[in-house]
């Protein structure tokens, strides 16, 4: 049964309030990350589940700001720790040397994919300066040492050297219409390289616009990949984005464009 607890959060006048969290016990939390990533044939060790739980339990206590909307330990475990570990399904992903995750937010999925792939260089880039630096607090308190965060847009960063055509995989969670987020993904991979739009609902529509999108900037989609939930059920789909060439240099285009007018669509 769920225990329950007071939280102090302090407003934005410096004044502090309470509210009821409910809490599920670690060894229930525990069990649940083992039994779903077990059935998807990813193996954690005890460590790993720890330090996921860890994370878990930093945002839940980060006082500063609200970086993921709920504080409920549990509902961070089932909602959005084991979702980001569904990238783990896509079986390049155990391969990938580089990483950045785009519109990294609160560090879903990257934090979790830097926990349980050490050997991989993960960067967050986010252009929220609050959720920035609640990353640089969770990265500290995490002691994670294979992390960067980059504070900014990927439409700039993404013309960097660094960061354009370097890395092994890209990911983006909930970040916005999948058009969008190809164009934002396709230039930091390399040739070769993955990106993973993680998506809930995905229309036909959507669906088209995105292989329009990826032809313009040098990739393809080359798999949908529905996900699997043993612990809750619900719709997720991970859309695999394939580098194939390399992509113009126009792309991304300027701050706010690949949103106001996306690739593959009459916007």
């Amino acid at each position: 049964m769920p225990l329950q607890t007071f939280v102090a959060v302090r407003d934005v006048h410096g004044a502090y309030f309470e509210f009821h969290v409910k809490q599920t016990p670690r060894s229930e939390m525990f069990r649940q990350i083992e039994q779903q990533s077990e059935s998807w044939g990813v193996s954690l060790d005890e460590g790993q589940i720890g330090a996921l739980l860890d994370y878990a339990e930093v945002m839940s206590a980060y006082e500063l700001a609200n970086v993921v909307g709920t504080r409920d330990v549990g509902a961070l475990v089932r909602d959005h720790i084991l979702d980001s570990l569904s990238c783990r399904l896509f079986a390049s992903v155990r391969d990938a040397g580089r990483i950045v995750d785009v519109g990294a937010g609160a560090g879903l999925p990257g934090i979790p994919l830097a926990i349980t792939a050490s050997a991989s260089s993960v960067v967050l880039l986010e252009a929220t300066g609050k959720k920035a630096r609640f990353l640089e607090h969770a990265v500290s308190r995490l002691g994670i040492e294979n992390v960067r965060v980059a504070n900014g847009r990927v439409e700039e960063y993404a013309h960097q050297s660094g960061y354009r055509e370097s890395f092994d995989l890209a990911t983006a969670r909930a970040l916005a219409a999948l058009p969008v987020v190809v164009e934002y993904l396709a230039p930091l991979l390399r040739i070769g390289g993955y990106g993973i739009a993680m998506k809930a609902g995905l229309p036909e529509d959507e669906v088209g616009a995105g292989k329009v999108a990826a032809r313009a900037v040098g990739a393809r989609i080359s798999n949908v990949l529905e996900v699997p939930f043993q612990v809750e059920e619900k719709e997720r789909r991970l859309v695999i984005v394939e580098k194939m060439r390399h992509t113009p240099a126009s792309f991304p285009r300027a701050v706010g464009l690949p949103k106001k007018k996306p690739l593959g669509t009459d916007v």
